[in-house]
């Protein structure tokens, strides 16, 4: 998942709901990483949903890509 891709929760993520991400909505990945200062810890993302609600630092195993749709 790099930064630019579109994703959403995966489907009943616990994250989604602490978040307060209405199911299926999709998001723009701001940026991917690790804490240096925590080896072996998940990868995180943060990614924004609209100008009111950007998540901050959430694992990247909460999300999945959502697939662009077919051009006509």
């Amino acid at each position: 998942m790099d930064r630019g891709a579109r994703v959403k929760f995966k489907t009943g993520s616990k994250a989604r709901a602490n978040w307060h991400v209405g199911d299926g909505v999709a998001g723009m990945v701001l940026a991917r990483y690790r804490a240096p200062q925590a080896a072996g810890q998940a990868e995180r993302l943060d990614v924004v949903f609209s100008e009111n609600l950007t998540v901050w630092g959430e694992r990247a195993s909460e999300f999945e890509i959502v697939q662009p749709e077919k051009m006509q």
